[in-house]
């Protein structure tokens, strides 16, 4: 037993050393790893040039002609980037910094007040410097300052950060932005202003060498300490290792006593301010320690701890962020295809009416607009959902060979207005009906058809399918050949990237966004294929692509294809349930020119008051409305006695996405339409619609 007890001792007295040689290998390592990466860093820049900003703003740094930069801010810096073995160009911007680099003028600002997180297309550095602000006021007009500042008249450097400090110290004063540090103290000699407010080395500065003006002017000044401000050094996101490597070496010419030296020869004043950041700089050294070791010991403490909860939150975080992604796509493609919507609508009533050819051109010409502006956008909403991951393919029967057929002749127009043919070549043995997500094989196809016609000048598009069945799946292959400009062999895999085409001319002469070819190759692999391309310079291309779809089941294959279109649609008893005004009028406009009797509601308790009271063939109904949403709607429409319980109810909808078609079909819809809709759309549904004898008859 004693044995026992003193094995047990000795393996717990292990474990605190086990601990603390584990604590101080990560420390070492940590160390080696900090050096190795500074290394890595001053070797990244080191031998290059870089631009940094100044204006006039003496003795920080200032600027002349003959001279160019000089000041003590601009001795420091030089002698930093001496350290690190790179040259400063230093460039006169009189705008200021942030116009600067909103121009692309500079690389790095040697001094900025520091406002974490405020400049986010910035870097700031630590502080490396202080800036007391001072109350300059003519002495002849009054002895004291005033606490009371409301309607005073205080005269500021016209830059952003200055006048809002300004704005927060002197509630209720008159702020009087003035360009220039001088004219900031002139306002004061000429009595433009009560007091001026500037930074102590400024007024120092002006104080020897005084504006127009005021050389005859008793002057009082006042330090502010509540104005202190800390001071870093700016520069662009890209070269945030940059100016921290710079700052770095600030804080090794602190140490060494070269900043003190620096400020000895610009400032005629006590250097205090530098010695105090100098001490403030070394507590923060030690207190960074200090917490790095806790921090260390915190890890090794609570490692797995953490590693569990870590991973709990992230599953969460990620559902959380996937379901808010998708909320997100999908307000944003609702409220942009609403009013597409009214655009598209309105134009095709328009081409209706109008005879004028020049009327027309005009018409079309808008028209073209928004349809290439709604295929910019299903663009980039596609390529958001697959970067997200929450893009999401639908399983629905579909007919091969339709999809073909209704491509070719979406296209027969376009070829033939470019004097080419297109041709599809379409197997006989191909099964009737597959399942899988046939809007995005269409999507893909159309893609590659219409730049097929669009780099073709002369000769024709062929689209070619063929199918075969691999393990009880059915592997579909698409073609589309053209006789257009080609592809150069080195640029071939290159145009598969986002926002990528063959040479920039290409986006000039053709058009597009580069986003086409992308957004079709992941659609193709999320479907279990891969699409490529065989091509030569001048002698057209040939796209390929293979997606793997399940055959249809026999209740599907039975499925009536209801698309007969009645004798006549006149007479049908429409309610169409829509908020947007523009986009009511559009669709009574459409409805009445296929000769239906169009009713209105502006949303759902409209909507279920006049089905109470109504009877109607056929609702459209949108799904995004005040008050009672097309959804709840639906529900309690079906709820109500008799034949109107019965009615169909098509989802008429700006929102397209997947989640969308299948919400509409839970909620007891019958079909779905979305924005923007054309005639043809409407008189299709329309014509799948059985008439219904109204209970009256």
């Amino acid at each position: 037993m004693q044995i026992s007890k003193s094995r047990a001792s000795r393996r717990w007295r292990f474990v605190p050393v086990s601990v603390l040689f584990s604590v101080g290998g990560v420390c070492f390592a940590l160390l080696v790893a900090w050096n190795y990466y500074g290394y890595r860093q001053a070797e990244r820049y080191r031998g290059g040039s870089f631009r940094i900003g100044v204006d006039h703003n003496p003795p920080n740094y200032d600027w002349s002609p003959d001279g160019g930069a000089s000041g003590f801010a601009v001795d420091v810096l030089n002698e930093a980037a001496r350290r690190a073995g790179i040259q400063l160009q230093w460039v006169y911007c009189p705008r200021g910094s942030r116009a600067a680099f909103q121009a692309g003028m500079i690389d790095l600002w040697p001094v900025g007040y520091y406002r974490k997180g405020e400049y986010p297309i910035l870097h700031q550095t630590r502080p490396w410097s202080e800036d007391l602000h001072a109350f300059v006021w003519d002495r002849s007009r009054f002895t004291r300052v005033s606490e009371d500042f409301r309607e005073m008249p205080i005269a500021v450097m016209d830059r952003l950060a200055t006048r809002a400090m300004a704005e927060r110290l002197f509630r209720g004063a008159a702020i009087l932005a003035v360009p220039s540090r001088p004219g900031v103290m002139q306002a004061v000699c000429e009595g433009k202003a009560s007091l001026a407010f500037l930074d102590i080395r400024t007024v120092e500065g002006l104080l020897l060498n005084r504006p127009e003006g005021c050389r005859e002017t008793r002057l009082g000044i006042k330090p502010m300490p509540a104005s202190t401000d800390p001071l870093s050094l700016f520069s662009r996101k890209e070269l945030a290792p940059l100016a921290d490597l710079l700052r770095d070496h600030i804080d090794e010419m602190m140490t060494d006593g070269s900043v003190f030296a620096a400020a000895e020869r610009w400032f005629s004043f006590s250097s205090t301010d530098v010695r105090q950041v100098l001490r403030l700089q070394e507590q923060s050294r030690s207190v960074r320690w200090l917490m790095v070791a806790c921090a260390i010991m915190g890890i090794v403490i609570g490692l797995l701890v953490w590693l569990i909860g870590n991973l709990r939150e992230a599953r969460t975080a990620a559902e959380r962020s996937r379901t808010l992604q998708s909320e997100f796509l999908a307000n944003v493609s609702h409220e942009i295809r609403t009013p597409m919507n009214g655009v598209l609508g309105t134009a095709d009533l328009m081409l209706d009416t109008v005879t004028d050819p020049e009327t027309r051109e005009q018409i079309e010409t808008i028209r073209e607009s928004a349809i290439s502006q709604l295929d910019l956008l299903n663009q980039i909403l596609d390529q958001s959902k697959i970067d997200s991951g929450v893009l999401l393919l639908e399983t629905t029967p579909f007919s091969l060979r339709r999809l073909v057929e209704q491509v070719e002749k979406t296209f027969e127009a376009a070829a033939r207005r470019k004097g080419i043919r297109i041709l599809a070549t379409i197997p006989e043995d191909l099964p009737a009906l597959v399942q899988g997500d046939g809007l995005r094989i269409r999507q893909v196809l159309t893609n590659l058809v219409n730049n097929a016609i669009k780099f073709t000048n002369t000769g024709s598009v062929e689209i070619g399918l063929g199918a075969e069945t691999l393990n009880g799946k059915i592997s579909v292959q698409f073609r589309v050949r053209d006789t257009g400009i080609g592809i150069p062999k080195a640029q071939q895999e290159a145009i598969f990237e986002k926002f990528r085409q063959v040479d920039a001319s290409t986006t000039r002469r053709y058009g597009g966004t580069g986003l086409g070819l992308s957004i079709s190759r992941q659609l193709v692999r999320l479907m279990g294929g891969d699409l490529s391309v065989k091509s030569e310079p001048g002698e057209g291309s040939e796209f390929r692509f293979n997606v793997i779809v399940a055959p249809a089941r026999a209740t599907d294959q039975n499925k009536p294809q209801a698309n007969s279109m009645p004798r006549s649609l006149a007479g049908l008893e429409v309610l169409v349930v829509e908020d947007n005004l523009v986009n009511q009028r559009v669709a009574q406009a459409l409805l009445k020119r296929l000769g239906v009797t169009v009713h209105l509601a502006s949303n759902g308790l409209e909507a279920l008051a006049m089905c109470r009271t109504g009877f109607y063939d056929v609702v459209f109904m949108d799904c995004h409305m005040p008050e009672m949403d097309g959804y709840e709607a639906t529900v309690e429409i079906r709820k109500l006695e008799g034949a109107i319980s019965r009615v169909p109810i098509i989802a008429l909808t700006a929102g397209v996405s997947g989640e969308e078609r299948k919400k509409a079909s839970q909620f007891g819809m019958d079909g779905f339409l979305a924005k923007p809709i054309n005639r043809e759309e409407l008189a299709g549904a329309l014509a799948s619609i059985p008439r219904r004898v109204s209970p009256a008859l």
